[in-house]
């Protein structure tokens, strides 16, 4: 049996007991004090009875299996028995005190019954309306808390899928840094630690500031230009980027793509070229590759930019843009629109 201290319970019993106070106040007026708070505690009885005893005794008969709609119906007469003898003994007593002869009518006597019990199913109905209405409400906020949870830990998991392709190649060319002992092995390796422990924290964080995510993205760009020869990169920023934050790592996806996908290292014409402008609440960044063929398009757009768009619907719903494709000037060019936070 479900506990009577339960939160549903007591706002049941605060719901009944307001409504017994207020209905009984003409009450405490025409009887006096001692027989009105009399009255008032038959009448909290009869409403809690019929609330509690519906509730957590025939209700449940009801809830578990239709086909227990019989010991359900036997349960509801059995409650209402006892509330109308409750009221109707409370409430006799009462007018035999008040009458000269000390006499209620049988007639009047029978009349009352079945008024009252009429008032029982009313109440009956009444209080199933409201437990329903909760066990309503505390269905949506837990799927709401259920859903929250999914998206959070969906939100953590595509912050886990940004593409460490990076990773190998870096470390790749650190190893023919090293043997060449070429002194660019230490930039190498001081940007490459800065960059992890930047990946390590951004699950930690919500957002960062979009100046610390701007230093994080040119600690990238300057790997990939010592991976790559020849290449021409160009990260142009415009606006003000204090003061504004961003979900870290966010605008990674599309700079690492552009190194993976739009740069051969048997082409001579290799570049990317990046455009961060920084207005107030929302950044606008442009990328622009080489266009090789379908081939490197469908690459584009596979695994890392599926996620990159399930990261911008968790977080923005459908407040950004995100558009990818070729253009008619033959280049490659991804262009993002999104609030900063």
């Amino acid at each position: 049996m479900k506990s009577l201290l339960s939160k549903d319970n007591q706002v049941h019993l605060a719901i009944w007991t307001g409504l017994s106070i207020l209905f009984n106040i003409p009450v405490f007026r025409e009887f006096g004090l001692h027989l009105a708070l009399l009255n008032l505690i038959s009448s909290l009885a009869f409403l809690l009875w019929i609330v509690f005893a519906h509730m957590l005794w025939a209700l449940p008969n009801l809830l578990s299996s239709p086909k227990k709609y019989i010991a359900y119906f036997i349960k509801v007469i059995i409650i209402t028995a006892v509330a109308v003898a409750i009221s109707t003994q409370t409430t006799t007593w009462l007018l035999e005190v008040r009458t000269e002869s000390g006499k209620v009518l049988q007639e009047d006597f029978w009349k009352f019954c079945r008024w009252m019990s009429i008032e029982v199913i009313m109440l009956i109905i009444i209080s199933s309306l409201i437990k329903f209405s909760l066990d309503f409400f505390k269905l949506k906020a837990r799927q709401r808390e259920i859903e929250n949870q999914k998206l959070e830990v969906e939100l953590k998991y595509l912050k886990l899928q940004i593409n460490p392709h990076f990773l190998f190649n870096t470390l790749n060319n650190l190893l023919l840094l090293t043997n060449k002992k070429s002194p660019k092995a230490s930039v190498v390796v001081e940007k490459l630690a800065y960059m992890m422990r930047y990946l390590l924290e951004k699950d930690k964080k919500d957002s960062v500031p979009l100046a610390v995510e701007i230093e994080f993205l040119k600690s990238y760009i300057e790997l990939e230009e010592i991976r790559i020869k020849d290449i021409d990169v160009s990260f142009d920023i415009e606006g003000d980027v204090q003061g504004q934050q961003l979900p870290p790592a966010l605008l990674m996806t599309l700079i690492e793509n552009a190194f993976k996908h739009g740069v051969k290292k048997s082409d001579s014409n290799n570049y990317v070229h990046i455009e961060l402008k920084a207005l107030p609440k929302e950044i606008h960044l442009k990328v622009v590759n080489p266009y090789h063929s379908k081939t490197v398009v469908k690459e584009f757009e596979g695994i890392g930019l599926e996620n990159l768009r399930k990261r911008l619907d968790l977080i923005y719903g459908d407040n950004y843009e995100l558009e990818v494709g070729q253009t008619n000037e033959g280049t490659f060019e991804a262009n993002l629109k999104c609030a900063t936070l």
